[in-house]
Parts: structure tokens; C-alpha cells; sequence
């Protein structure tokens, strides 16, 4: 790896302070998501339309706790490689990610071409799976 293709300590500090300042705020949503999910059924509506209203509501906080836990969890995978010093490395060629790259998606595992070919593949296989099922 080149010296310009590494982080530099202020550029790791910065992105490590902001993981940890999001890994925060998303593990305080979480719980208030979970602890305010089910309120006092006393006051629901006996309506067709309210209990409709109420699935939904449900079914959008489940989404919400998938996309905020998947979220967490690559803060903290990220959290662990900048504790291992091998933060800011490509998984798949070991090429640095790139600082902008790391800037925008400060989890990014993958640098940009990596990326778009393991989304390729992916989309490949999900392609033939659909085929297969029929």
C-alpha cells in the first residue's frame, strides 16, 4: 500500500468519533422503538380501519428495527477494524476503500469496483434462484 493510500490519524479519529456517535444514536433508537412498540390497548379502536392503521404501523417498525439493526451491526464490524488497524482496507483485493469512500459509508468493506462486482454476483444469483423456483 502507497503512504497517500492510508488514513491519516485525524481522518481515523474523525471517522471513529462519528461510528461511534452513530452507533449510539441507533442503539437509542432501537430501544425506543422496542419499548414504545405495543401501547395500552385500552385505547385502540375497535375499527376495522385502526387495527388496519395499527398492522401497518407494526409492520413499519419492524422494517425500521431490520434496517436500523443491519445498520448497527456494520458500525460495529467497522468499530472492530479500526481497533484491528485494518480499517479502511478493501476484504476482497486489500486495496485501500478510498477516502471519499470511507467518508460517504464509513462501513464500506468493499472499494467501489469490489463492491459493484459482489453486487453483480449477488444479482446473478437471486436471477438464477427466481429462474430455478419457477
Amino acid at each position: 500500500m502507497k503512504p497517500k493510500d492510508r488514513l491519516d490519524r485525524r481522518s481515523l479519529k474523525e471517522i471513529e468519533r462519528f461510528l461511534k456517535d452513530k452507533h449510539t444514536k441507533l442503539k437509542e433508537s432501537l430501544r425506543r422503538v422496542l419499548t414504545g412498540r405495543y401501547p395500552d390497548k385500552a385505547h385502540r379502536s375497535a375499527a376495522a380501519a385502526a387495527k388496519a392503521i395499527e398492522t401497518l404501523r407494526d409492520e413499519i417498525q419492524v422494517a425500521v428495527i431490520d434496517s436500523r439493526s443491519r445498520e448497527l451491526a456494520q458500525i460495529e464490524t467497522a468499530l472492530e477494524r479500526l481497533s484491528r488497524r485494518d480499517y479502511g482496507i478493501c476484504e476482497d483485493c486489500a486495496e485501500f476503500i478510498g477516502l471519499a469512500r470511507l467518508r460517504a459509508l464509513p462501513f464500506a468493506e468493499r472499494c467501489t469496483p469490489c463492491q459493484s462486482h459482489a453486487e453483480l454476483q449477488e444479482s446473478r444469483r437471486a436471477r438464477r434462484l427466481s429462474v430455478a423456483m419457477g
